[in-house]
C-alpha cells in the first residue's frame, strides 16, 4: 500500500510538537543551573528568535519548505545560539563586576564605559565562531542535488547558516543595550545587594557579637532567589511533563470496559458488528475503541478468531492508511483496537475477520473530529 511522504511528515509534526517544547525546556533549565538568574536566562534566550529571522529569510532565499530536516535544522540552531548567548553575557558580566569592584559604577556613564568593553572584548570570539560554522556548513550547500542524502543535509544546514549570521550581527548590536537597561536599575548598589545592610542598623544601634553570628541572622541574610527559582524551574518541569503525559496517555482507557454509543454498526451476514467509542466519535489522536461481534438475532457475543481493522483516506495520487493493532479483551465476541488517523475528515474503514465463524468483510465510511 502506497501512503506516500504525506504520512509520514503528519506522523514526524506530532513527534515535533513533544520534542520542540522539550528541547527549549531543557535549554533553559540548563541556562538557568548556570547563570541561577530568570532574568539572564531570558536574555540568552533572546538570540533563538534573533536567529530565526535569519533562519526563514534564507529558507525563503532558497525556497526551501518546512520539513522534518528543516525543524532538526532549527532545533540544532535553537541550542547553538543559547551557547553564544551564554559567552556574550558572561564578558558582559566580567566588565560590570569588575568595574563594581573597582567602584566604578556610579552613574550611567560609567556602566555604558564598562558594557563597551565587554562588547569589544565579545567581537574577535564571535566573529570566530561564527566563521568556524559557516566554513563547516558551507560546503553541504555547494554539494550537488545528486549525490546521496544531499537533499536532506541541506535543508538541515540552511536555517543554521542564516541564522548564525543574524544571531552574531544582533548579538552585538541588542545585547548590550538590553544589559544596559536592565543593569542601569543597580547602579550604586553595594557588592552584596542580596545581603541584608548591617552597617545602617549598626550605627543606630549596635549588635551584640552574639547577635551578629547567630543562626537567626545568619538565615536572613542568605539570598533566596535562587532557591525560589529552583522551585519555580521544577514546578514548570512537572507541569509540562504531566501535561504531555496527559496528552500521550490520558485519552485511552485500557483499564476498564469501553463504553458509550456506537459510531456505527455494520451487518456481515448474520453478524452486527457494533464499532463503540467512549467519546461517540474517532478523533484526531490514539482512539481506544471496543469491536463486538453479536448474532443478529439472539444478541449474543460470537467469537470470530482473528480481526483486522484499517482506516484509508483517498487522496490526489496516493491514499493515507492508518492500521489498527487489536487485542482480544478476554470476552468472547469483543475486541480492543487501537487506531490512530493523522487527519480529521473522511476515511474509508475497513473490517475483516477470519475464524470459527468463518470469514467476512465489511467496508463503510466514517468521520474522523478534527
Amino acid at each position: 500500500q502506497w501512503a506516500g511522504q504525506f504520512q509520514y511528515l503528519k506522523s514526524a509534526e506530532q513527534k515535533l510538537k513533544v520534542v520542540i517544547p522539550f528541547t527549549l525546556l531543557i535549554i533553559f533549565v540548563l541556562i538557568y543551573l548556570n547563570t541561577k538568574s530568570v532574568i539572564k536566562t531570558a536574555i540568552v534566550l533572546l538570540a533563538v528568535p534573533l536567529s530565526l529571522v535569519g533562519a526563514f529569510w534564507f529558507l525563503y532565499f532558497l525556497g526551501y519548505n518546512m520539513s522534518v530536516a528543516v525543524w532538526v535544522g532549527l532545533i540544532a540552531l535553537a541550542g547553538l545560539d543559547a551557547e553564544t548567548g551564554v559567552i556574550m553575557l558572561l564578558y558582559l558580566d566580567q566588565a560590570w563586576d569588575k568595574s563594581r569592584a573597582a567602584g566604578r559604577m556610579n552613574s550611567i556613564g560609567d556602566l555604558h564605559a564598562a558594557i563597551i568593553e565587554g562588547a569589544v572584548q565579545r567581537i574577535r570570539p564571535k566573529i570566530m565562531t561564527t566563521c568556524a560554522i559557516l566554513f563547516g556548513l558551507l560546503p553541504i550547500m555547494w554539494s550537488p542535488v545528486t549525490q546521496s542524502g544531499a537533499d536532506v543535509m541541506k535543508r538541515i544546514a540552511a536555517p543554521m547558516i542564516g541564522g548564525v549570521v543574524t544571531s552574531g550581527i544582533l548579538q552585538l548590536l541588542l545585547y548590550p543595550a538590553i544589559y544596559v537597561l536592565w543593569r542601569k536599575r543597580h547602579l550604586g548598589t553595594p557588592l552584596n545587594s542580596s545581603s541584608v545592610a548591617v552597617a545602617p542598623i549598626e550605627a543606630a544601634a549596635p549588635i551584640s557579637p552574639a547577635l551578629k553570628f547567630s543562626p537567626e541572622v545568619s538565615a536572613i541574610s542568605r539570598p533566596r532567589r535562587s532557591w525560589f527559582g529552583a522551585v519555580l524551574i521544577l514546578a514548570i518541569v512537572l507541569g509540562i511533563g504531566g501535561f504531555f503525559a496527559w496528552q500521550k496517555f490520558g485519552h485511552t482507557n485500557s483499564g476498564g470496559i469501553i463504553s458509550g454509543t456506537p459510531f456505527a454498526m455494520q451487518k456481515v451476514k448474520d453478524l452486527t458488528v457494533n464499532f463503540i467509542h467512549p467519546q461517540g466519535q474517532l478523533q484526531k489522536t490514539m482512539n481506544d475503541i471496543l469491536i463486538e461481534f453479536r448474532n443478529s438475532t439472539s444478541g449474543e457475543l460470537v467469537d470470530v478468531g482473528t480481526v483486522k481493522f484499517d482506516l484509508d483516506m483517498n487522496m490526489s495520487g496516493m491514499v493515507m492508511h492508518s492500521g489498527a493493532t487489536i487485542a482480544p479483551t478476554g470476552t468472547p465476541g469483543q475486541y480492543r483496537a487501537l487506531v490512530k488517523p493523522d487527519m480529521g475528515g473522511d476515511w474509508m474503514a475497513t473490517l475483516h475477520y477470519k475464524g470459527p465463524h468463518g470469514e467476512g468483510s465489511t467496508s463503510f465510511s466514517v468521520n474522523v473530529k478534527q
